[in-house]
């Protein structure tokens, strides 16, 4: 049996991708278009900028070594290269070592008179401080043991600690934790920024009235069915676009050596662009329904951006330091976190297969009930204007 038309003699499809082709072209050749690319490649570029000159920063320490400190030398070198740290060594007198450390030209300066001193500025690096205590730690038991007329070396042989893993040690974890934070960034400015293009566009067409005009021709559902999968299309080609120049620099400058580690991320990042723009832009289009003016929409829309706004936070945050965080894998499963928690989870390698085919069936679900409560509110509401309309008046009609 075929489906009644629209009013205007379109089928419900018809309607529904007349409606999506036109939002969609509209937003494509508008400026704002490639003018949101550039600015995202520019932000994910200050970024990198940032993250790089902090990283070098806090990885990098200047050391003032008195005369008596000098025979650390070898041993705060040594150990400043297993902890992976930055560490330029001066020698200086004691004078010159508060002198430099004033003018800031060093952090600390490191004297034995008798004690073992550490002299910073108004402070000394903890990362510095733990090196240099080490140090001496050691350079002291090893002076005891002689004393005692033990080897240290023998010593230290028979107190080390083999260590093992019950996995083999992954070599692109590095390129799976900054994947995973540039995919939640990328859905997180995804979803807030084409979300709510949804509720403005809806606000728009309900101020100019330009809303009746199309509800005389097309039913309100399948309007709002083509604004969604309409905008939803634009961003997705954005996430795309974003996402394969990504690729392609991280490959040319070396930041990415293995290509290929890329594409699940990617994949994932498309899969649950889709599974949260529809979950998302349905309530935002709900939302911009029930006012009349841009300016009421702020306000209604604003708490909408929480449950996006907090997976955001436990992925960029949480999740590199504790990939495995019990609560956060619970976060993925739920559906207005999952979109964010999950693909970040895949990207580090810590979510089966499993725990994503749920969470995917979770999302699914709730963007059923999702949708049709939205429909309901954004009928009822999207031809009245004046005074913002309840949520409970919107809901009830």
């Amino acid at each position: 049996m075929s489906r009644s038309p629209e009013r205007g003699g379109l089928s419900p499809q018809q309607a529904v991708g007349l409606v999506a082709r036109r939002e969609f072209s509209t937003q494509v050749r508008s400026r704002s278009f490639a003018v949101g690319i550039v600015i995202s490649l520019v932000i994910f570029g200050i970024y990198a900028l940032i993250f790089q000159f902090v990283g070098s920063q806090t990885s990098s320490d200047s050391l003032g070594v008195t005369p008596a400190a000098q025979p650390l030398v070898p041993s705060l070198r040594q150990a400043a290269t297993v902890a992976g740290r930055s560490l330029t060594i001066t020698e200086v007198s004691g004078a010159e070592g508060e002198a430099q450390v004033r003018t800031g030209d060093l952090d600390a300066v490191l004297d034995r008179a008798p004690g073992w001193t550490l002299t910073g500025r108004d402070t000394v690096g903890t990362e510095l401080q733990n090196l240099v205590s080490t140090v001496v730690r050691q350079a002291t038991l090893d002076e005891a043991l002689r004393a005692a007329g033990q080897d240290p070396a023998a010593v230290a042989a028979q107190g080390r600690v083999a260590v093992t893993t019950l996995e083999p040690a992954d070599p692109e974890r590095g390129q799976r934790l900054a994947l995973a934070i540039v995919t939640s960034v990328l859905l997180f400015m995804s979803l807030i920024g084409y979300g709510s293009a949804v509720a403005q566009g809806v606000v728009e067409e309900k101020s100019s009235r330009v809303v009746e005009l199309l509800l005389s021709t097309i039913k309100p559902v399948h309007l709002l069915a083509g604004k969604v999968l309409g905008l939803g299309a634009v961003g997705l080609l954005q996430l795309l676009i974003l996402g394969a120049i990504g690729v392609v620099v991280g490959s040319v400058t070396g930041l990415l050596s293995a290509p290929t580690a890329a594409a699940p991320a990617l994949v994932a990042a498309v899969v649950w662009y889709l599974l949260g723009f529809f979950l998302y832009a349905s309530v935002y289009a709900a939302a911009g329904s029930m006012v009349s003016r841009q300016e009421e929409l702020q306000s209604l829309v604003a708490p909408i951006m929480f449950p996006l706004l907090m997976p955001f936070v436990f992925a960029v945050s949480v999740l590199p330091g504790d990939p495995r965080n019990t609560l956060a894998t619970v976060l993925s499963f739920v559906p207005f976190f999952a979109p964010t928690l999950m693909p970040a989870r895949q990207a580090l390698g810590v979510a089966s297969g499993w725990e994503v085919l749920v969470a995917i069936g979770l999302t699914v679900a709730a963007i059923v009930g999702v949708v049709a409560v939205a429909a309901r509110i954004y009928r009822n509401s999207v031809l009245r204007t004046g005074a913002r309309v309840g949520w409970a008046e919107a809901f009830r009609g």
